[in-house]
């Protein structure tokens, strides 16, 4: 229906996928993109816009797997265009990161140590590092995006059962040893409905998880507003 020029359809789907986008876009930019403030939130909702008319559902890709691949390229052009190697990823690292492995992403990261400042290096190894952790979770990078809340106070509020969590000793064993949050006992705890729980665990797994790991800039991000 988007394709076919609903204005409506267009709107909701791109709503929708938002933190898809941003997530993408953190991924290819090694940092955290808020959106309105950052351009490449809004480079990704263009690409995401215009794949929405490029696709072509007999070549036989799934559209998320198209949008991101367009999201990529506009990222990239942008990059180039803009020659801003000191403050973004530098392009030689950003090409296969889905397929590498985090050792070899971490190899070329130090290939490019010249190519960008101690912080932002720290910061994409803890992306990297939060990414594999979250593997051993069953869980991606996308996922988590697809269940970050999209209203802000719902986001909020995510984040505090996410801190009480991270602060109550019996869940975070749980955790461990099932690999699975308690979200029927957290429910009751924390006034949040299990299905609430259950539609955004993935990304309250990924709060918890850099809350309570080494990961000094990813924190930031969770820090009362």
């Amino acid at each position: 229906m988007a394709k076919r020029g609903a204005p409506e359809a267009r709107e909701r789907l791109i709503q929708d996928y938002t933190p898809f986008i941003l997530a993408i876009a953190a991924k290819v930019s090694g940092r955290y993109i808020r959106l309105g403030e950052d351009d490449e939130g809004s480079i990704g909702l263009l690409a995401f816009n215009e794949a929405i008319d490029a696709y072509n559902d007999r070549k036989g890709n799934s559209f998320l797997k198209f949008s991101e691949l367009v999201i990529r390229r506009r990222l990239l052009d942008f990059y180039r265009h803009e020659q801003r190697r000191q403050q973004e990823i530098p392009l030689t690292v950003l090409e296969g990161t889905e397929t590498e492995t985090q050792g070899q992403l971490l190899d070329r990261l130090q290939e490019n140590q010249a190519a960008a400042s101690e912080e932002e290096l720290e910061r994409r190894e803890e992306i990297i590092a939060l990414k594999a952790h979250l593997a051993e979770y069953g869980v991606s990078f996308r996922e988590v995006a697809l269940a970050c809340p999209r209203h802000r106070d719902a986001r909020l509020r995510a984040i505090k059962v996410a801190k009480q969590i991270a602060a109550t000793p019996a869940w975070l064993l749980a955790l461990d040893e099932r690999k699975t949050l308690p979200l029927s006992e957290i429910a009751r705890k924390v006034g949040v409905s299990r299905k609430t729980l259950e539609r955004q665990r993935k990304y309250i797994l990924a709060v918890v998880l850099v809350l309570r790991g080494e990961f000094n800039h990813l924190k930031e991000y969770f820090r009362e507003p």
